[in-house]
């Protein structure tokens, strides 16, 4: 009787805080314990766990610090469904540039999935989850929240209660 769990390997790129840069693949379960469906990066990278193995290109396992992690990119031919699931409780995607402590800067969109009375981009940065998934030109990427220097939004967020929050559209 094996006592091994079954996962799926997921290539992916992690940049460190230091620089460096690490390609392999992380273990994802079938069944995420959060949600319904299948572990994501997103739902790995945010889990209460500080280490994570990571199976490197030849063959070598290293445990990395999560910490340590600024920026998640998907292995070639990872599907944006096992980067982040797709919620249809979005209430708004905010399109935002993002400067890391690097210098590095990225622009592209946020998904924000928060009631109207935290629908600004700062309420989002607030919320406990570390990593955030920001939607670029070539793709998604995870962002560490402790390595953002700024973040600056590209629109006016909604006035509650107005008829362009209502409908969805940007103020």
């Amino acid at each position: 009787m094996s006592h091994v769990i079954p996962k799926r390997e997921v290539g992916i790129v992690l940049h460190l805080e230091t620089g460096e840069v690490l390609r392999g693949t992380v273990f994802l379960d079938f069944i995420d314990v959060i949600h319904r469906g299948e572990q994501t990066l997103l739902d790995k990278t945010n889990d209460e766990n500080v280490w994570f193995p990571l199976k490197q290109e030849d063959g070598t396992v290293e445990v990395v610090n999560r910490e340590r992690v600024v920026l998640v990119e998907p292995g070639l031919g990872v599907t944006a469904d096992l980067v982040r699931k797709e919620c249809a409780a979005v209430f708004r995607e905010e399109r935002v540039t993002v400067k890391l402590h690097s210098e590095r800067v990225l622009v592209g969109r946020i998904a924000m999935d928060l009631p109207d009375e935290f629908s600004r981009v700062s309420d989002f940065l607030n919320f406990p989850q570390n990593f955030f998934a920001l939607e670029t030109d070539d793709g998604p990427v995870l962002v560490s929240k402790e390595h953002v220097a700024s973040l600056v939004p590209h629109e006016r967020p909604p006035v509650p209660g107005s008829a362009a929050d209502e409908i969805g559209e940007r103020a």
